[in-house]
C-alpha cells in the first residue's frame, strides 16, 4: 500500500514507467501531493493519470501479460 510520503517514481514499476500514463516530471513528486493535484478544481489531467498508475500497479500490470506474444 502506498505512504503518502513515497516518492512516484518508487510506488511504479518500470514496465509501467513506459506507458502514456506515466510523466517523468511528476515522478518525484510525493504519493501526497498527486492526490491532492488530482482531487484540486479543475483536476490536473496528469496527475490523475499518475494516481491511477500507483492505486492500480497490480491490475495494470496483469493487463500489460495479456499483450505479450
Amino acid at each position: 500500500m502506498a505512504q503518502d510520503n513515497d516518492l512516484a517514481e518508487d510506488l511504479i514499476s518500470g514496465s509501467l514507467k513506459r506507458s502514456r500514463s506515466y510523466h517523468q516530471d511528476y515522478g518525484k513528486k510525493t504519493y501526497k501531493e498527486i492526490k491532492d493535484l488530482a482531487s484540486a478544481n479543475p483536476p490536473d489531467h496528469k496527475a490523475r493519470q499518475m494516481k491511477k498508475l500507483i492505486e492500480q500497479t497490480v491490475r495494470l500490470r496483469e493487463k500489460g501479460k495479456g499483450r505479450r506474444s
